[in-house]
């Protein structure tokens, strides 16, 4: 049995063969070297640091434990700390051809969508990152517009800001790996490219509700929902007070008919011996009350964002429900074949 260590990178806890943490740790130590005497070698160090644990978390699921191969992987997928070094040094001579030597190198900014600032898509904030403006002011300009069209009655305008949010979202891609983050940035890094530009709906959508502005509505919808719930809940354990007044008035509408057009057919007479049945209108009463007393709990629930016991009580009153109208039913067939037998 290998012996294993418990490490942390870039935030992420790992726990890795002692033979692979040797590797690791060496080709670390190896990057530093190579960029020692870089006035951005922290960052840069940081930012591969950051790339191996993204690389990590891909490969090696929770619970798993990262091996010497882990490592190789590792190391052909970002490549030799030499040649980082060497290509980074390349890449700042050729631009500094280009500017004086007094002037801080400036390199070409790449269009994705800023997810680690987002409100909702990130896509103010890549604006904001790729022109070199403050993100809050096309924020303003979005809600503007947003709201021209909407209080104004300026349908163009609205549909102006909704549609070119859209496109916007759909057409700039997510900076997600290390890579694309220092190429929306504009940093000295030349890893090695790993990039996944498609559209993927499911992705954006999980973004979206995990966003600030996501996690805003989706507890909006809670309360709003709880709340309604709640309404049913109590109204309709309210409204069991009046059964025996329905029982009443379903016997009062049967005699009437009697008076009115003498005996009854078959199928009322079995409706009649229903209704003057204790034992239905007490099977429907207990169906009711679990029922609305489920849509009060998750209510409630909802209302004020609790957590749900481990006991798990919607789902115990949500199985009672379903057999209570199990034995409603099979008593209430039970009771017409039964009359059905007398009458024949």
């Amino acid at each position: 049995m290998k012996k294993t260590e418990n490490i942390s990178l870039a935030g992420y806890s790992f726990t890795i063969e002692a033979d692979a943490y040797g590797q690791l740790e060496q080709y670390l130590k190896d990057i530093r070297q190579a960029f020692d005497g870089n006035e951005a070698a922290e960052e840069i160090t940081a930012d591969i640091e950051e790339r191996i644990s993204e690389i990590l978390r891909e490969c090696c699921p929770s619970g798993m434990v990262v091996n010497i191969d882990m490592v190789d992987n590792i190391k052909k997928r970002i490549g030799n700390p030499e040649e980082l070094a060497g290509s980074d040094v390349e890449q700042d001579n050729q631009e500094g051809t280009e500017a004086p030597a007094t002037q801080k190198t400036v390199r070409k900014r790449k269009l994705y969508r800023n997810i680690d600032e987002r409100v909702l898509g990130g896509v103010c904030s890549g604006l904001g990152m790729y022109f070199g403006i403050d993100k809050v002011l096309f924020r303003i300009a979005f809600l503007i517009l947003f709201f021209i069209g909407l209080i104004g009655d300026a349908e163009a305008f609205l549909t102006a800001a909704v549609i070119g949010y859209l496109c916007l979202w759909i057409a700039m891609p997510a900076a997600r790996t290390v890579e694309q983050k220092c190429e929306m940035k504009g940093k000295p890094v030349n890893l090695e490219n790993y990039r996944s530009k498609d559209f993927e709906l499911s992705k954006e959508v999980n973004d979206a509700l995990k966003s600030p502005a996501g996690q805003a509505f989706e507890r909006i919808g809670g309360v709003f929902l709880g709340v309604l719930m709640i309404i049913i809940g109590a109204g309709g354990l309210l409204s069991g007070m009046f059964v025996p007044a329905i029982q009443h008035f379903i016997n009062a509408e049967i005699m009437e008919e009697i008076l009115e057009w003498g005996p009854l057919e078959m199928e009322e007479q079995i409706i009649s011996g229903l209704v003057n049945e204790h034992t239905f209108w007490i099977l429907t009463l207990v169906m009711m009350c679990i029922m609305f007393i489920w849509f009060l709990y998750n209510g409630v629930m909802f209302t004020f964002n609790l957590k749900h016991p481990s006991w798990k009580p919607g789902l115990t009153l949500f199985i009672a429900w379903i057999i209570s109208v199990l034995v409603l039913g099979v008593w209430t067939i039970k009771q017409i074949a039964d009359a059905i037998t007398l009458m024949v």
